[in-house]
This record gives C-alpha cells, sequence and structure tokens, in this order.
C-alpha cells in the first residue's frame, strides 16, 4: 500500500507538471510570462515594415525609416516601451504574418479581420477612408463607376485597401502590385484607377498633376499596431502610451508635420 501511495505521488506530480505546459502553451508559451519585459531585457524592439510612401518609407538621405506611420512608431517605442526600434523590412501581403512567424515583434497597419485572426491588435491611432485615385479626363464620377466589365482597379497587394477593394468589387478586374507600382499603372493609363487610402491619394496628386480622386468611398480603415497574439503585456503598454498620445495631441501634431490630408486621429 506504501508502495501504491508513492507511485501515486510521483503521477500526481506529473500530470501536474504535464498540466502547468499545457497551460503555459494554451495562454501562448513566453508571450502570457511578459513579452515586454523580454523584450526590455534585449533593450530593442524589431519593427516590421513595408514601403507605403509617404506614411512609411526610407529617406534616402538619412537611410532611416520615415513617415507619418514610422515616426509615431519610433516615439511610441521609445516613450511607451523605452526600447530602440530596429526596423525590419517586409512586404504589405507578410506585415502581420511575420510577427506571427517571429520576424517581428511589432507593425504598424490598417486593422481588418483577417489580420486580427492572426496577430493581436491595439488601439487604432488614426482613421482613413478608402478611394480611387483617377486621371482628371476619367468619367468616373463614383467608385462605383469603375466596377465595371473591362475597368481594371490596381491595388497594393495584400494591402487593407486590398481587401477592403476585395469586398465590394464584382465586375471590375484588380490588378494586384506592389505600392508604388500601383500608382505608377495609373499614371501610365494601364489601369482605370487605383484604390488607395484618401491620405495617400490627397499626396499622389499634390506630386502628380492630373490627378484627382472620385466622389465617395468604398470603406474606410482604422490603422493601429500588431503585436503577436498573448502579448497582452506589450499591446497594454502601446495602448497606455497612445491614450496619453492623444490627449496630448501628438497624432495631430504628427499628421499636420506630415501634411496629411484625409487622415484624422483615431
Amino acid at each position: 500500500m506504501r508502495a501504491n501511495r508513492r507511485w501515486s505521488g510521483r503521477w500526481t506530480a506529473g500530470m501536474l507538471a504535464a498540466l502547468a505546459m499545457l497551460v503555459s502553451v494554451s495562454l501562448g508559451g513566453t508571450f502570457a510570462a511578459g513579452r515586454l519585459e523580454e523584450l526590455r531585457k534585449a533593450g530593442t524592439v524589431h519593427a516590421g515594415w513595408a514601403t507605403f510612401k509617404p506614411l512609411i518609407y526610407t529617406d534616402t538621405g538619412t537611410g532611416k525609416v520615415t513617415g507619418f506611420w514610422g515616426d509615431i512608431t519610433q516615439q511610441m517605442a521609445t516613450e511607451g516601451l523605452h526600447l530602440k526600434v530596429e526596423w525590419v523590412e517586409g512586404t504589405w501581403a507578410t506585415i502581420v504574418t511575420g510577427i506571427q512567424a517571429g520576424k517581428w515583434d511589432l507593425a504598424p497597419a490598417g486593422i481588418t479581420e483577417s489580420r486580427s485572426e492572426v496577430a493581436l491588435a491595439t488601439q487604432p491611432f488614426a482613421k482613413v477612408d478608402y478611394t480611387m485615385l483617377v486621371k482628371d479626363k476619367s468619367p468616373a464620377k463614383s467608385w462605383k463607376d469603375l466596377d465595371q466589365p473591362g475597368k481594371r482597379i490596381s491595388v497594393s497587394q495584400g494591402s487593407n485597401t486590398d481587401q477592403a477593394l476585395t469586398k465590394v468589387v464584382k465586375q471590375a478586374t484588380i490588378v494586384r502590385v506592389h505600392q508604388e507600382q500601383a500608382l505608377l499603372e495609373v499614371l501610365g493609363d494601364k489601369v482605370d484607377a487605383q484604390a488607395v487610402q484618401r491620405d495617400y491619394a490627397m499626396q499622389a496628386i499634390k506630386k502628380y498633376p492630373g490627378l484627382r480622386t472620385v466622389s465617395d468611398a468604398f470603406g474606410s480603415s482604422l490603422i493601429g499596431w500588431y503585436v503577436p497574439k498573448g502579448a497582452d503585456d506589450l499591446k497594454a503598454a502601446i495602448d497606455e502610451w497612445l491614450d496619453g498620445a492623444k490627449k496630448r495631441g501628438v497624432v495631430r501634431q504628427l499628421l499636420d508635420r506630415w501634411n496629411l490630408e484625409g487622415a484624422e486621429p483615431a
């Protein structure tokens, strides 16, 4: 009987250890134990990004990642997380899956349902709508005028705009290319329009005379950061900084600094 009791005790301890492991895995492994603490020990946060000029891009003079999204990410990491940012370039198709794969710790991006299935979204820092960028000569007044058989609409592949466009366009052909190429498709008359965020469209109009937007929007987007699933402490720290930043007018100041029309603080 004593031998049985000793064996039973060892078995119970093993079961408890296994249960603890299962709980750890179900909570997201090391993320549940304190992802922010791990990053602070390293002193660096890896931020994923993809070119979306003027919102986020590389300054050719300094070689640094800049733009509205770049600047607010840098400020948030410095003031809110007390970490140095190391930028890791990706694509818009992989901007959130890169977090899941462990290639970077966070990334600024449009918040969508499909992305939120893969990673954890913070509070948004900006909001913007989607519109169509066309040439002045285009007869299109509404985005619905462009959703017609034979019409071609370019969009940045894998972007939040791409996801929104796919939901509403039924008849036009969607031409999915890299972000900068999407605009060139319009300028070169290879497509009838570019689907894009309004803040980007307004900057393009200033740079390239002869462009305009249609009168309406085919959707809207909230812009925030994505972090790994289970990294609740990292999300909480970002949200806390953003609450204070909004009250101090930081988001509005950055929008004004970059002269971004068509976007507002969330």
